[in-house]
């Protein structure tokens, strides 16, 4: 049976193709070269008032529902428009990050609300693959096709993670087999392309690997490593350009791509590379045509380097990033402008977007699981997670102990209490399915709490939809 759409307005805007937007070779030619670094001290802004990240990732999710094309008449069906003051400016990549941000709300939320929503985006991109978008295929000036294909890589996993849907697959393959097939080169382009190739591959060699993974593809998963062997290569000519600045891209999609694609491959390596590059990451964006965007990617890799290296400066850097952002919306509708200087109704929808996913997700997800309150450490870990269905808790005991379980929905509601009894010294589990097989568990983010004598350990769990 068709869905049918719900949206607060109707407008019909003929399918314009451009967005973030794409720079041709031409133009690129007359942009300047200009660095935008400043070193952000933690401690040296005025703090902003508190905000819930779960709270404000719906904000997100609902603001880009008023820029999606709803006319089902329209050539544009679907897409995704740049920003309130752009509406002519129609394109994938905006509409793929949609299609993360609204599946990725009901993995937390169990709130499907917006699959209307990601059924009309994918008509988009079915209409307009990634892979047929603006800047043809050349290796030196193809960043637009390669940028966006790395976003459907992103897209498809999340949905089809989230709602056990296969039937984009081959379209994601597609997009998978571009990026195997055009590489951007790297190290003899100038201008422009000098700065922008390495920054879109980042984020192109992430996702690809991911993706690999996903889907068991080992011709992916080493395709993705030569092409970020020869990234690292290109950083460690000059450290410098992690934090390059260039179109709507910034170096910390090079931290957070290697992170996810070299160094899975060669974990040993991992914590001294990023210890020694990760100083270069940008820490506040001081001005710019995409003074926003920049922060996002910046955000991302420095919460990379946090999670690497268990560093609370990287975590304060990343932290006054995304409080910036949120800042940025001025008029608390949930979207965000790409630069401080724009009025309140210039807000677009791709940067909304970036701050969902490389902001208020990361929040959420990746803040330290169990936050661990005692003098000695729990060592909590949790296995599958985020899980379809329910994960279990692993948990170190030094010596026996009696324990106490609490798991508590987003609300605070106490959905399990339960006295587990003496356990023996060493490493423990807890099978969630085997405590709330009785209740109807819903998708979403969870919290639970150990209590071990005068130890508790608190920390997050996030369980995905079931299969259909």
């Amino acid at each position: 049976m068709k869905r049918v759409l719900l949206f607060a307005f109707c407008l019909c805007i003929p399918s314009l193709a451009l967005a973030t937007p794409y720079i041709s070779p031409e133009e690129a030619q007359k942009i300047q070269e200009a660095d935008h670094h400043a070193v952000f001290a933690p401690g040296s802004f005025t703090a902003m008032a508190s905000y819930d990240p779960l709270t404000r990732f719906g904000m997100c999710a609902d603001f880009i529902t008023t820029l999606q094309v709803s006319d089902t008449t329209s050539g544009s069906y679907g897409g995704m428009r740049e920003g309130e003051h752009l509406l002519g400016i129609i394109q994938t990549d905006n509409t793929s990050e949609s299609i993360w941000i609204w599946s990725h709300y009901f993995a937390l939320t169990g709130s499907d609300i917006y699959h209307d929503n990601i059924d009309a985006a994918w008509h988009y991109c079915m209409n307009y693959p990634a892979y047929n978008e603006e800047g043809e295929s050349d290796l030196i000036t193809g960043y637009y096709r390669v940028y966006n294909c790395a976003w459907a890589l992103r897209a498809e996993m999340e949905y089809q993670q989230v709602y056990g849907d296969t039937q984009y697959s081959g379209y994601a393959d597609s997009c998978a087999s571009y990026l195997c097939h055009n590489p951007l080169m790297l190290h003899f382009p100038t201008g422009f392309y000098r700065k922008v190739n390495g920054l879109v591959m980042g984020w192109a060699v992430g996702n690809l690997y991911e993706y690999g993974e996903f889907v068991d593809n080992a011709t992916y998963r080493a395709k993705a490593i030569d092409m970020a062997d020869s990234l690292k290569a290109w950083v460690e000519q000059n450290p410098n350009k992690l934090h390059w600045d260039q179109w709507a891209m910034n170096g910390g999609s090079v931290m957070w791509g290697l992170v996810h694609s070299y160094f899975k491959e060669y974990p040993a390596e991992l914590e001294t590379w990023v210890e020694t590059y990760a100083p270069y990451l940008d820490t506040e964006i001081d001005s710019s045509d995409y003074q926003n965007a920049w922060r996002a990617w910046a955000a991302l890799g420095q919460s990379t380097a946090s999670e690497v290296l268990g560093s609370s400066l990287y975590a304060a850097y990343f932290k006054h990033l995304a409080d910036t952002l949120v800042a940025n919306d001025g008029d608390s509708d949930g979207g965000i402008p790409v630069k401080d200087a724009d009025p309140d109704n210039y807000d677009q929808s791709w940067v909304t977007n970036y701050l969902g996913l490389m902001c208020m997700d990361r929040l959420l997800v990746t803040a330290g699981i169990g936050d661990v309150a005692s003098e000695q450490d729990l060592n909590v870990r949790i296995i599958k997670n985020p899980s379809r269905g329910l994960p279990r808790i692993s948990f170190t005991l030094n010596e026996p102990s009696p324990v106490r379980f609490a798991f508590y929905d987003i609300r605070g509601r106490r959905l399990v209490g339960s006295d587990l009894g003496w356990l023996g010294a060493g490493e423990q589990q807890i099978d969630l399915s085997d405590f709330i097989s009785k209740y109807r568990i819903a998708p979403g983010m969870y919290f639970y709490e150990l209590h071990s004598g005068r130890r508790l350990a608190k920390g997050k769990v996030v369980v995905l939809m079931f299969a259909r």
